[in-house]
């Protein structure tokens, strides 16, 4: 027994020894339970002695109790509050079962209401639709009393504003909605609506056109020409009212335009600025002239006025109606101008002026004429003026032509051109100064020539014949050579030109033939020609009468004089030819002849069988052509 008992001892004695030094080997720092432990412990273990010591578990259970009762003290704080909160939730329950209970019974109850009301605002959704149809189709499809009130005239007011024109414009936008309804198949209403707006229109129409006569008479349309074509533009669709319309403003017009040229022509401008036309009376060119320039002038602004008044329509040939507009307004200016031209014309002012006026009536003729675009009374009287000032012309142009002619003279001391020729040409310059680009007046070049130049060179040919051949000759000469010079200067001429050439060219081989025998005959070589042309018949030359030695020495002398001064023999007549041209070559032509004898006759000479010394002829042929320069 004592064994175990030692054996017990002696196990629990290592038991503690283990444990002991367990506690020794351990590190209080690292373990933190421990030291919390121990700061805990250190709040009321104050004293560390064997009473302490031994009431140190009963301490510490009796802390760990006391700090049970608190948190039991604590919970059942948070115990009473989680019973309250408890029962508020169990009430909130059983409300809100109330409340659901409540609303299965009110939703059944209004099911039936909330039918009705859907089906209430169905037909409330279906009425104003209809309504907002019916109110469009009011709206797109009447008229309203205000807008009724401004096609209807009233007492005292006549002016058409824009307004009228808008509701004009509605009335025939529902006439057209109605064509759209009719296609539809909504006959009644379509109709019905037709009818009551053909009326409306008809009378709006009729106001419109009672208007527009009455604007169109004044002569500046001014504020009212956007609101008068405006009215043309509807009244086009009344052909009668529109035709009515369009002939009281070429009355208006016409007779403004009128007004306007009478003052131009006695008043003129403004302050007198332009000057009256007809103080220019004294100037026939200048007179009508300014009196077409006014008429171009007015004639583009009519046409342009026009053009406003007529842009808006559409329905009718806009260029035929302007055109007759335009025609009918100029048609008052025909008497006041025809009176005053023809005036001028008969007056006689001479071919010049008249030529010039009838280039100046052509222009304008084709300028205004342009600008009609259709025959027209204006046209029609530019024309007809434009034929008598060219009449007058070609009459005033004979009865000078032939004033001049009576003066022709021939056989004057010079030969030169007769006083008559340069009249005459001076005449043409002038009338031809006035020439004008037209297309027409290219027509009248060829005519004026012959009216001047035809019965000019008749009449030189026939005093030409009354001369000597020579003196005729250069006459001629002179004279269609100043012809040819002024008729170069202008075109389309070339035919006339080729013929004078022919004529003078025949009048120069005249007067060159006669040169060349004058030119032989005072050498004394003419008789010799004979004999040297025909060869002889084996007889030497120097025994022949005429060709003896002296004779052909004689011609050496009197050819080396002629070198010296080839002017010498020529002809009085030749030398009063006024072109240097024409001298050179009549001369040329008469010094061929001359050395052709010569060639011959140095022949002859060189010839041993004609019984001639060499030496009797000191010029070769040769060396005579150069010194004549041949």
């Amino acid at each position: 027994m004592p064994e175990d008992t030692s054996a017990d001892d002696s196990k629990s004695d290592s038991v503690l020894s283990r444990k002991l030094k367990k506690i020794l080997d351990s590190k209080l720092e690292a373990d933190k339970d421990t030291v919390d432990a121990l700061k805990e412990l250190s709040t009321f273990f104050q004293d560390n002695n064997l009473k302490t010591r031994r009431n140190l578990r009963g301490e510490i259970e009796r802390r760990n109790l006391q700090i049970n009762h608190d948190f039991l003290s604590a919970f059942q704080t948070v115990k009473e509050s989680l019973d309250s909160l408890h029962s508020n939730v169990v009430g909130m329950s059983e409300s809100c079962q109330t409340m659901q209970a409540r609303l299965a019974a009110s939703k059944t109850v209004t099911h039936q209401l909330m039918r009705q009301t859907t089906e209430v605002q169905s037909s409330t959704r279906s009425l104003q639709m209809q309504q907002e149809v019916a109110v469009k189709f009011r709206d797109r499809l009447s008229l309203s009393q205000e807008e009724l009130d401004v096609l209807q005239a009233k007492p005292g007011q006549h002016r058409i504003d824009q307004e009228f024109f808008t509701v004009l414009e509605k009335v025939g936008r529902i006439h057209r909605d109605c064509r759209v309804l009719l296609a539809a198949g909504h006959q009644t209403a379509a109709l019905g609506t037709m009818d009551r707006m053909a009326e409306v229109q008809e009378a709006a129409l009729d106001r419109l056109y009672r208007w527009a006569q009455s604007a169109v008479r004044n002569t500046e349309l001014g504020d009212n020409g956007p609101q008068l074509a405006k009215a043309l533009h509807h009244l086009q669709e009344r052909e009668l009212l529109f035709q009515y319309v369009v002939e009281e403003y070429i009355s208006s017009r016409r007779a403004a335009m009128v007004r306007s040229f009478i003052e131009a022509l006695t008043v003129g401008g403004p302050g007198g600025t332009p000057r009256p036309i007809e103080m220019h009376a004294h100037e026939p060119t200048r007179y009508v002239g300014d009196m077409l320039a006014w008429l171009h002038q007015a004639c583009p602004g009519e046409a342009e006025n026009i053009s406003q008044l007529l842009r808006l329509c559409n329905k009718v040939e806009k260029e035929k109606v302007e055109a007759k507009i335009l025609s009918g307004t100029t048609e008052g200016v025909c008497r006041p101008l025809k009176t005053r031209v023809e005036q001028i014309l008969v007056s006689e002012p001479g071919a010049v002026v008249l030529y010039r006026l009838t280039n100046l009536i052509r222009f304008y003729e084709n300028t205004i004429t342009g600008v009609l675009k259709v025959p027209s009374g204006l046209g029609t009287t530019l024309t007809e003026l434009q034929q008598l000032s060219y009449s007058q012309f070609m009459s005033m142009l004979q009865s000078s032509v032939t004033t001049h002619l009576a003066r022709v003279e021939g056989g004057v001391g010079d030969l030169a051109p007769s006083p008559a020729t340069t009249s005459l040409l001076g005449l043409l310059r002038d009338v031809l100064a006035g020439h004008s680009v037209v297309d027409a007046s290219q027509d009248d070049l060829p005519v004026i020539l012959s009216c001047v130049a035809d019965p000019l060179t008749h009449q030189l040919h026939q005093t030409a014949a009354t001369l000597p051949s020579q003196d005729g000759a250069v006459f001629m000469i002179n004279n269609l050579h100043q012809l040819r010079t002024t008729l170069s200067l202008y075109q389309t001429t070339e035919a006339r030109l080729k013929e004078l050439s022919t004529q003078i060219d025949a009048s120069l081989a005249t007067l060159s033939k006669d040169q060349a025998t004058h030119l032989l005959s005072s050498l004394s070589l003419l008789p010799m020609t004979p004999l040297l042309s025909s060869g002889g018949d084996g007889t030497p030359l120097s025994t022949v009468p005429g060709c003896h030695p002296q004779a052909v020495l004689s011609c050496s002398s009197r050819l080396d004089s002629l070198l010296s001064a080839p002017d010498i023999l020529l002809l009085p007549a030749t030398r009063l030819l006024l072109s240097s041209q024409h001298r050179r070559q009549v001369t040329q032509h008469a010094f061929k002849e001359l050395l052709s004898v010569y060639t011959s006759l140095y022949k002859a000479v060189s010839d041993p069988s004609n019984g001639y010394d060499p030496s009797l002829l000191s010029k070769s042929p040769e060396q005579v052509s150069q010194l004549l320069q041949i």
